[in-house]
């Protein structure tokens, strides 16, 4: 069916409840389901939560946004251009976090596809979210599939991520964007992300593992007379002595699964209270990595167990002080999943310069400002600069565009225990903080909120950071910044300060176009050795893609090989393999790079829709350049 045909079918549904033959079945479904729930398709937009359970939502699920976040970060190179968004939700649906293209991120608002939103069918009708989690499969919906007639303008395609122990529902990914930009590759991105966040997780989970026994082991010679369990952050029995598990199942009341297994969902720093309340003649050793709960060690003491027998009477033993949670040593702990290293390729004699330029900066912790195009590098780079700079401390990337208003505080400085109502126990550190001794690099500083740019100038004016409720404490922090707009035009603006213009570009450089380098070559054998080290590419391949003007740069490159490596069938990329791939607009040689601008604004513009702003935010040119391409006459 095609857009009119499905939107004739959705009035049908809704004046009659009749189905057309023809729709979709997942999305029939879906629309019945909808129905079911009393969801009125006037709905304007789904529900939002406070921002106090916004908190507990995001904290009870850390390790899932943990293992998420590398690829949401990494989001923005796949997804800026394409105006679409990267979301992960939990498992009832409320969106956790969100990643990609600013703008479309601020049309989320309208319709409350933001942090806190909830996007269940019984919320919000049919949408790739909720109906992703009702059939337990990917699924795409776009545009008029949507039940409610408000988020019909949106294209969405989700997958469930499952727990790889027990395959219990753990969230969504979701790609979503603008009808109208529809991509019919946003599905087997969502699915490719979903499998890589659940390999992830599996993955740490085994790390989890090792080091729970690692832990047990060396200090199971103070225990030698009691019997213990050891139990993992999903309460799973990893060890336990057969007195031990004989207690455990004792406490089973009727069910089949142990007494531990609510850990699954209870923040960690809920546990010490539960165990203690559910296993009173226990005693317990709580353990953690990088501040997050992995695991706990439950003691039943043999002397303690014994006088309890002897007296007829449960005699409840000291519980360990919540307070007194067992940190892993650095030494002791296996890296947790990180983004990939760095990588920036710098044979290009101009990038050379630039870099040499940013290791002397960063050398010498002086803020550095990035410009360049979407697409040219300017996050490796920044990496780059942190590993340069011999900084011990986390390289924290923050995307300033999706920061939400209401949460930049708590997002940057974290909050203390008990700041406000339903905040997580103990407190949260906060990005700034996370980034002490190392590097934070803001993105996006173009888009960046005014009322987040006077919270930067104050944190630039003396490097002390409060918590809410908290007590001011300095950091040590390297930043630095990037950014594809015209901050000039934004401060004549008034969108942007230029007292913080100022505190960020000490050092300020600008990365060249991809056709403007001489490293193309380089570049693109880089980028393969990271999608498939196997292939390699023709000769004439490479002088073809070397021919195009990349409007999308190192990103839309690195799209173009991905897809050219599932073409090929024998690891060759050649010219015929990749044909479709590369989409056979190359222009011939001889043609002058104005020649190439001309027809690469006249391609983008179509892509558009003939949406001129769009065009000049993609090419990174002004309107006036777009105009002149197409033989228009500028507005006045």
């Amino acid at each position: 069916m095609n857009q009119r045909d499905v939107r004739a079918a959705w009035e049908k549904f809704v004046e009659r409840g009749a189905l057309a033959t023809g729709l979709r079945s997942s999305v029939a479904n879906s629309w019945q389901r909808s129905k079911n729930h009393r969801v009125t398709v006037d709905r304007p937009m789904a529900p939002l939560v406070a921002e106090a359970e916004l908190f507990r939502h995001r904290s009870k699920h850390t390790p899932l946004r943990h293992a998420a976040r590398p690829a949401l970060q990494n989001s923005r190179n796949f997804l800026s251009d394409a105006n679409s968004i990267m979301i992960l939700t939990d498992p009832s649906g409320l969106i956790i976090d969100t990643e990609g293209d600013a703008r479309v991120i601020e049309a989320g608002r309208t319709v409350h596809l933001e942090h806190g939103g909830r996007w269940s069918e019984a919320d919000i009708g049919t949408n790739a979210i909720g109906t992703a989690m009702a059939e337990s499969r990917p699924v795409q919906i776009h545009g008029a599939e949507h039940f409610c007639s408000q988020v019909q303008r949106w294209t969405c395609a989700a997958v469930p991520v499952c727990d790889p122990t027990d395959g219990e529902l753990l969230g969504v990914v979701d790609i979503s964007g603008p009808a109208k930009t529809f991509n019919p590759q946003s599905l087997a991105l969502a699915v490719s992300v979903g499998q890589h966040v659940e390999s992830v997780l599996a993955r740490s989970l085994k790390q989890d593992h090792e080091k729970l026994l690692r832990h047990f082991l060396a200090k199971s010679s103070i225990w030698a007379n009691d019997d213990c369990v050891l139990v993992d952050r999903c309460g799973t029995i990893l060890h336990a002595g057969e007195q031990a598990l004989k207690t455990i199942r004792d406490h089973r009341h009727g069910g089949d699964e142990p007494p531990t297994r609510f850990l699954k969902t209870l923040p960690f720093e809920e546990w010490p209270a539960k165990l203690r309340g559910l296993l009173p003649n226990a005693s317990f050793d709580f353990v953690a990595s990088d501040h997050t709960g992995i695991g706990a060690i439950i003691v039943f003491h043999a002397r303690r167990r014994t006088a309890s027998v002897e007296r007829g009477v449960q005699k409840q033993a000291p519980a360990q002080d919540p307070r007194k949670t067992a940190e892993l040593a650095p030494a002791a702990r296996d890296p947790m999943p990180q983004s990939p290293p760095t990588g920036f390729v710098a044979s290009d004699p101009a990038v050379q310069a630039i870099v040499r330029q940013v290791e002397t900066a960063a050398a010498r912790k002086m803020p550095i400002l990035i410009r360049g195009e979407t697409g040219t590098g300017k996050e490796q780079l920044a990496r780059h600069a942190h590993a340069a700079s011999g900084r011990t401390g986390a390289f924290v990337p923050v995307n300033c565009a999706a920061l939400p208003e209401s949460l930049i505080e708590a997002e940057l400085f974290g909050y203390a225990d008990g700041a406000f109502t339903g905040a997580r126990r103990g407190g949260a550190t906060g990005l700034v903080k996370e980034a002490d001794g190392g590097t934070l690099f803001l993105d996006e500083i173009g888009d960046m909120p005014i009322a987040l740019q006077a919270v930067l100038l104050r944190l630039l004016d003396d490097w002390t950071v409060r918590p809410i409720g908290g007590a001011r404490t300095k950091v040590d922090i390297f930043l630095v910044s990037a950014t594809n707009a015209a901050l000039d035009k934004a401060i004549a603006a008034g969108r942007f300060r230029a007292d913080l213009l100022y505190r960020l570009n000490t050092l300020e450089v600008t990365l060249p176009r991809l056709h403007e380098r001489s490293d193309f070559e380089a570049i693109v054998q880089h980028l393969l050795d990271g999608i498939d080290p196997t292939c390699e590419i023709a000769v004439q391949t490479m002088a073809d893609l070397a021919a195009r003007p990349w409007p999308g740069n190192i990103r839309e490159l690195r799209n173009i090989l991905a897809r050219h490596t599932l073409a090929c069938s024998d690891c060759l990329l050649d010219r015929a393999a990749g044909a479709a791939q590369i989409g056979q607009v190359t222009q011939p040689q001889s043609c002058s790079l104005q020649e190439i601008q001309l027809a690469s604004i006249r391609t983008v513009h179509a892509e558009t829709a003939g949406n001129v702003s769009e065009t000049a935010r993609r090419l990174g040119v002004s309107r006036n350049t777009v105009y002149r391409a197409l033989g228009q006459t500028t507005p006045r």
